[in-house]
């Protein structure tokens, strides 16, 4: 049984030291996080490829009424692409929905049957559905509101409510996971501190690695070498956040051990 750290001396920096410092069921965890992240990535391409082929193959089946585009102006195309949404927008929309559910769904089954395993399969399934359809819902109704606000105040305040969203939705979800609820009553500020922390480092390094990948997208006009450095990039970023995941989880077991066992 690892030993109890006296009380007082369980604060914000002693957690983090303690959680930061490498274990064999840190690696352990690494590594089955990394799994089961790569196997959804995999399964997400495929079924985006299946998807958009099938979208590519209706498209082309379909008999265009009307002059010969590739010799027309930008103005004729555009009013031909206007038709066609008015069309076949719904489809398509519901058809984008539809698959981001799926995209979703498989995360969830995945994170809960590899984190969790068959003890805790419902619990991590539960707070996986419950965090997805807050923050996605959250995120959607802000951006239906700021759609008709040109002023551009609603799209700060909807990021600012999603962020401190996605900080309260992942503190409690790994409070019910990790069985330490108590820590809101017993220790709350250096909970505070401790999540504050790692959901900073993870922002930061998000927004360093997702954003640099990005921006080689968007510049590079070599897309396939831009493709090979932002995969790379996503790859290492995985490794990162479950690094930051077992971490987050060491933390909570420290408080839970040391306040709430003490």
């Amino acid at each position: 049984m690892p030993q109890l750290l006296p009380t007082s001396g369980v604060n914000a920096g002693t957690v983090l030291r303690s959680a930061f410092t490498p274990s064999n069921q840190q690696l352990r965890s690494i590594f089955i996080d990394f799994i089961w992240r790569l196997l959804w990535a995999i399964f997400s391409l495929g079924i985006l490829l299946f998807a958009g082929a099938g979208v590519f193959a209706q498209m082309s089946s379909l008999e265009w009424q009307g002059p010969d585009l590739d010799a027309s102006n930008p103005i004729i195309v555009l009013a031909a692409l206007q038709a066609f949404w008015k069309s076949y927008g719904a489809v398509l929309l519901a058809g984008f929905g539809l698959l981001l559910l799926v995209l979703a769904v498989l995360w969830i089954v995945l994170e809960a049957l590899f984190r969790g395993g068959w003890r805790g399969l419902w619990i991590y399934m539960g707070t996986g559905a419950a965090r997805t359809a807050l923050l996605f819902g959250t995120a959607g109704i802000f951006a239906m509101l700021s759609i008709r606000d040109d002023s551009g105040g609603t799209s700060v305040i909807g990021i600012v409510v999603v962020l401190g969203t996605w900080f309260i939705v992942g503190l409690l979800e790994t409070l019910v996971r990790r069985n330490a609820v108590d820590l809101l009553a017993t220790s709350l500020l250096p909970l505070s501190a401790v999540m504050g922390c790692l959901r900073l480092a993870e922002g930061i390094l998000a927004f360093l690695l997702l954003g640099s990948a990005a921006v080689v997208l968007a510049r590079s006009t070599e897309i396939a070498l831009a493709g090979l450095f932002a995969g790379f990039v996503v790859l290492i970023w995985m490794f990162i956040h479950s690094y930051m995941v077992a971490v987050r989880y060491s933390a909570i077991d420290i408080m839970r051990r040391n306040v709430v066992g003490s």
